[in-house]
């Protein structure tokens, strides 16, 4: 039985006017006739009836219309089932950008290939939250990993996770002590200096993207990057330090590791998983996948 057959029935069911019907279908009328004949032959019965009233349903044809619109129901779902499979087979990209420079993707997107393969995470980083949003908005990124406090109303967050901060020093730099001590002494709410910038430095929750350097004593900024080898240049030649997430010391090669003290802090930041407005069915569930590993890693 030809489908498009039963597609002919339905549009001439629903008009009851062959010349109508012929033009919806871009048919001449006789093709129509035919194909109508043709179905009345492999079903036994009559569908229609012509007369001076018009075209009118059977009570056969009425009955085969309501079967004939929900097998072709099932039929559509079939074609997108089987479209949908065929798409599994395939390499699927996920677009994700990050305020961190290496948020250990690799090890994500190996848990994620485990659950369900053919999946990769295309990471894009060194892109500002603003960027990153008009990306999002404009479909071109899939999901973003960014400040709570950056993300706007429509672009609601799928996951929200904590962060802790760090203060990274040279191996052996006398500000370790100092930083210790303000630490101890007031908590987080100081830098380890007397300069009136102090503030400056713990304020990073307004610009996550980039990181700030600092200098020694003088707290001078030194620079904004989101370059981590940069910034291990920077503390290691110039005594400079600076304060990121606990999470980008996994970037950083052990080998430097080496050179450098890391300075724990109460101080933290919320991060929140995002998606954009739309994203491609065969994708929501790898999407879902990275939010719900992204914070656990």
């Amino acid at each position: 039985m030809d489908i498009r057959n039963l597609e002919a029935f339905i549009v001439l069911a629903e008009t009851l006017n062959y010349h109508k019907a012929s033009e919806r279908l871009y048919l001449s009328q006789p093709a129509l006739t035919k194909k109508i004949h043709g179905l009345e032959d492999i079903l036994g019965a009559s569908l229609f009836t012509r007369g001076p009233n018009g075209t009118r349903l059977t009570d056969f044809g009425q009955k085969t219309l309501e079967n004939t619109r929900k097998f072709l129901s099932h039929y559509e779902h079939f074609k997108s089932q089987v479209h949908f499979d065929s798409k599994e087979n395939m390499v699927r990209h996920l677009y994700i950008g990050s305020c961190f420079p290496i948020h250990n993707y690799s090890q994500i997107e190996k848990q994620i290939v485990e659950k369900k393969g053919n999946v990769v995470l295309s990471l894009v980083t060194g892109l500002s939250v603003e960027q990153q949003i008009n990306l999002l908005n404009a479909g071109m990124l899939h999901v973003a990993v960014m400040p709570l406090s950056s993300i706007s109303a429509q672009l609601g967050p799928r996951k929200v996770f904590t962060e802790r901060l760090i203060y990274i020093f040279k191996k052996g730099s006398h500000l370790v002590s100092k930083c210790r001590i303000a630490l101890s002494k007031f908590g987080n709410r100081v830098t380890p200096t007397n300069s009136p910038e102090k503030k400056e430095m713990v304020e990073l929750t307004d610009c996550l993207n980039v990181f700030p350097v600092y200098t020694g004593d003088n707290m001078h900024l030194l620079l904004k990057t989101n370059d981590i080898m940069l910034i291990v240049k920077m503390i290691t030649k110039n005594n400079a330090y600076t304060c990121v997430p606990k999470q980008i010391i996994s970037s950083i090669p052990e080998y430097y590791m080496n050179f450098l003290e890391i300075v724990e802090t109460d101080k933290k930041i919320d991060l929140g998983v995002i998606w954009a407005k739309s994203i491609d069915e065969t994708l929501i569930e790898d999407a879902e996948n990275f939010s719900a590993l992204v914070a656990n890693v």
